[in-house]
């Protein structure tokens, strides 16, 4: 596995789970863990963006169960300080501290961290709602020979899903049309190498990934959020059939 090379050669695995929150997956033994457990990894990323599925404005966590990774962390987000007694080189009295690396300025406020806090108490119940409305857009999708409905893989695990993307023709259209009709949907994601910092400095141009090209073009990602009502999930759907039934 790549827990057994990252340890045999003195690596770390960090765990990009910024979409995965509230996740499950099903390790090899059977047992279901939890996303951001680190269980198979020495950290876990999560983002608190506006768009995902908690927010605290802006930032994120990331948890580890590495005690040395975890001081680390501390020190480094704020400034390289520390005022951990076992870590100072010289101790002066209670009020001393000590700048041992170059940090940053990366701490989340007292206010954001609140906010995050309720929300994270509301998540399994806004996992649940997510995961009926992804269902809902399987079913509506079935019939469109348009619409290729977003993948799943829950035999694995139980998906948070961020976001519900389908493959579809005519894409371009589609999205102007949902929007004149007052549904706003969004692509994720234009890829990486047709990005102009890619090209001009490292020479890559399109046609060098034509599938993450090919993906792309048809990629259309559809309202998703807890509170979507039926009515509302009903009225992206209706549209999106009344489009292919005149396209």
């Amino acid at each position: 596995t790549l827990k057994e090379i990252a340890d045999e050669n003195n690596l770390w695995i960090i765990e990009d789970a910024c979409h995965a929150l509230g996740g499950k997956w099903i390790d090899k033994t059977g047992k279901t863990q939890t996303v951001g457990n680190c269980s198979h990894s020495d950290m876990t990323i999560f983002s608190f963006h506006p768009v995902k599925q908690i927010t605290t404005g802006e930032g994120g966590v990331i948890t580890t169960n590495n005690k040395d990774i975890y001081e680390k962390l501390l020190m480094l987000r704020t400034h390289g300080m520390t005022k951990n007694t076992q870590q100072l080189k010289e101790n002066h009295g209670s009020w001393y501290y000590e700048m041992q690396e170059l940090g940053f300025n990366y701490r989340m406020t007292d206010i954001q961290a609140a906010l995050g806090i309720e929300q994270l108490k509301k998540n399994d119940d806004w996992v649940t709602k997510r995961r009926r409305i992804v269902s809902n857009y399987d079913e509506a999708f079935k019939s469109v020979e348009q619409i290729t409905p977003q993948i799943h893989l829950d035999e694995n695990g139980e998906y948070s899903y961020h976001l519900y993307i389908i493959q579809c023709e005519k894409r371009a259209e589609l999205f102007q049309f949902l929007k004149e009709n007052g549904v706003n949907t969004q692509v994720h994601y234009i890829p990486i190498h047709l990005q102009p910092y890619y090209k001009n400095k490292y020479g890559y141009g399109r046609g060098d990934y034509p599938v993450a090209e090919k993906y792309y073009n048809n990629a259309l990602s559809l309202p998703l959020y807890p509170t979507l009502t039926d009515s509302e999930q009903e009225k992206v759907i209706s549209l999106v059939k009344k489009f292919y039934e005149k396209n």
